[in-house]
């Protein structure tokens, strides 16, 4: 009788998983935690799904979305095992809860996998969100619905993914004006968030972009006006941000100075400096599982009791993803989230070099921005021990892979 029903629904249940998906870039920005709220929804009807219908077991697979599933497992696998193999702190199972989406992509894979979005709904999605999260920011003299700093690296990447909808989105009336006011309204929503590791992340971003253009582009004399506006674009929002940008930029430059003078590392740039060679003096010591999630601060406790390092009570992560891994699950753990970036990176990469319907979208060459935001994100803050970045990420990843393809039939 469940399989029955489950095959009647099946069709509803898979589109309204897309939809709470779909939903997830628009509100994250500005409207959270309604984006958590449908992902764990989608998430737990697409595992309602797949348990109740063999089928989807069944379906053909793409191999790159099987490595794919296999990579996001084993970094949460990694995860689990650190729990048994360290002393367990009293937030291990917190921390590890955090990756839990990563677990939960397999069943929401295999659902978009049957049950694609149209491309056009993931692009208004990507515009949509963007705007949005400018908007927000704007009217409400705001840093975002979410922790700042994620609401400036998500706006960040959403502004350049809305500048890579142009060759979509034009074919629609007002498209291309949308697709503009995405990148700008960003733009402005990442300014507006005082998320320095945002910014950092425009000029490799722009690099991305710069680099599509010329490959695609038979004479490079072209290149010029798509470059100018870009630019433009950029400068102008950043004329109009300006008031939020220089005394962040200036602070930084201050704090910077200050730790390499002398005994000042209390700031933000201080507090981030010293938590990294806390994480150099606890990989040196434990490199191969590291001293297990949710036991960094005990273990910066001990460096400081034999004079290694300065007090970081204060601090909560190592603010670097590639420190949290190593920290948490040793260079295994470096190796697992070095492993899944890079392949999803080549994979994108090397899709977009592709001619089909399906990658003429730009889909890809805004999976490759994804995987460049996020490295960049997590130079100087962590990303996959966050439950909203999760969210966000693991949405973006299964839109990006499966938007505009034909349907499974």
């Amino acid at each position: 009788m469940p399989q029955y029903y489950a095959t009647k629904l099946e069709p509803a249940m898979a589109t309204l998983v897309g939809w709470l998906i779909l939903f997830v870039p628009v509100s994250i920005g500005a409207l959270n935690p309604s984006a958590e709220v449908c992902a764990a929804i989608a998430a737990v009807l697409s595992l309602s799904l797949v348990l109740l219908r063999p089928s989807f077991f069944c379906q053909s697979i793409p191999r790159y979305m099987k490595i794919a599933m296999g990579l996001f497992t084993l970094y949460f696998g990694l995860g689990v095992a650190s729990y048994f193999i360290n002393p367990p702190a009293d937030n291990s199972l917190n921390s590890i809860g955090t990756t839990l989406h990563f677990l939960l992509f397999v069943p929401m894979l295999l659902v978009l996998n049957r049950y694609p979005p149209k491309a056009t709904l993931v692009w208004s999605a990507i515009v949509l969100g963007a705007s949005i999260s400018g908007l927000h920011a704007l009217y409400y003299n705001s840093r975002g619905s979410v922790n700042p700093i994620l609401f400036g690296d998500i706006s960040v990447y959403l502004a350049f993914a809305s500048l890579v909808s142009l060759p979509y989105m034009k074919r629609f009336k007002l498209g291309v004006a949308l697709s503009l006011a995405g990148f700008v309204l960003g733009l402005m929503a990442a300014f507006f968030s005082l998320a320095r590791g945002s910014w950092v992340a425009i000029v490799p971003l722009m690099l991305v972009v710069i680099y599509y253009l010329q490959k695609n582009m038979v004479s490079k004399k072209h290149l010029i006006l798509p470059m100018a506006m870009m630019s433009v674009l950029v400068i102008g929002a950043g004329i109009a941000g300006w008031d939020k940008i220089q005394p962040r930029v200036n602070v930084a430059v201050s704090e910077f100075e200050s730790y390499f003078e002398g005994e000042v590392y209390r700031t933000s740039v201080g507090y981030r400096l010293e938590t990294y060679k806390g994480a150099l003096l606890t990989l040196k010591e434990n490199p191969v599982f590291g001293v297990g999630v949710g036991n960094r601060a005990i273990y910066f406790d001990d460096l400081e009791s034999r004079g290694l390092l300065r007090d970081l009570d204060y601090i909560l992560n190592a603010h670097n993803q590639v420190f949290e891994d190593g920290i948490d699950k040793g260079l295994l753990g470096i190796a697992s989230y070095l492993a899944l970036m890079i392949y999803l990176l080549l994979h994108f990469a090397k899709s977009d070099g592709q001619s089909d319907a399906r990658h003429s979208n730009s889909l890809d060459l805004a999976g490759v921005l994804l995987v460049v935001g996020f490295v960049i994100f997590g130079l100087t803050n962590i990303t996959f021990t966050h439950g909203t970045f999760n969210t966000f990420f693991v949405c973006m990843v299964m839109l990006l892979m499966t938007g505009g393809r034909p349907k499974f039939s």
